[in-house]
Parts: structure tokens; sequence; C-alpha cells
């Protein structure tokens, strides 16, 4: 298995980021900002958990797909503070509009976040 080159990703604002249906158990895609850093995907949501957040609860396996780049990995929700507030510290520093959103206190201040692990490339 070859080593992800992140640095070409880093030029896209979104990904698609497929997980499994909690109830149904069928793919399940939806298209969210991302961070990338130390070899991890960082999405977050809303302050209530999202969906998505709900069915990476249920089943961790996700792929995300940033530009034509397809990785697997295993999903984990966030549930330490600080560690949650970094994440969200990410998204400040990669999108204006987060940055704003936190000065006015309308958002990224208590969202959820979800870091996806042990990333392989796949097709």
């Amino acid at each position: 298995m070859s080593a992800i080159d992140f640095a070409p990703l880093e030029r896209h604002w979104n990904c698609k980021l497929t997980a499994r249906g909690r109830k149904s158990g069928e793919p399940r895609t939806v298209t969210i900002w991302f961070a990338l850093g130390d070899g991890k995907v960082f999405l977050t949501g809303g302050a209530k958990e999202s969906n998505w957040v709900k069915n990476l609860r249920a089943n961790p396996d996700a792929v995300v797909q940033i530009g034509s780049t397809r990785l697997r990995g295993r999903a984990r929700v966030v549930d330490d503070p600080a560690e949650a507030d970094a994440v969200r510290r990410r998204f400040v520093r990669r999108y204006l509009m987060a940055r704003l959103s936190r000065l006015l206190g309308t958002g990224y201040t208590d969202s959820t976040a979800v870091v996806i692990e042990q990333l392989e490339a796949t097709s």
C-alpha cells in the first residue's frame, strides 16, 4: 500500500462522505467541508448531531472522496471537549465563513467533531 499524498487534496473545498445508514444499512452520501492534518480527515457538523454523525456512530466505516481521490477509513466522533475544539479551530483557519461564524458566536463553537483515521486509498 502506497502512502497517501494529502497535499493535492488541500485545494478542494468540500468532500463527499459516504457512511451506512444506521437503520437502512444503505450507503448515504453527503457533501461537506473538511480539513486535513496528521494523516487524518476532520469533519464537523451542527451542534445537534446530524444524521451522518449518527450513522457514523452506528457504523464507523466511512469513505471520503476529495476530488477524484477516494479514502476509506474509520470514523470517530470526538467526545473530548478540548480535542473537539481543536478540530473546530482547523475549520476556522481553513474557511472564512467558519471564522466569521465563530467570531459572531453562531457556529464552530459547539459543533460535533469527527475524525476519520486509519485511511487507505481505495478505488
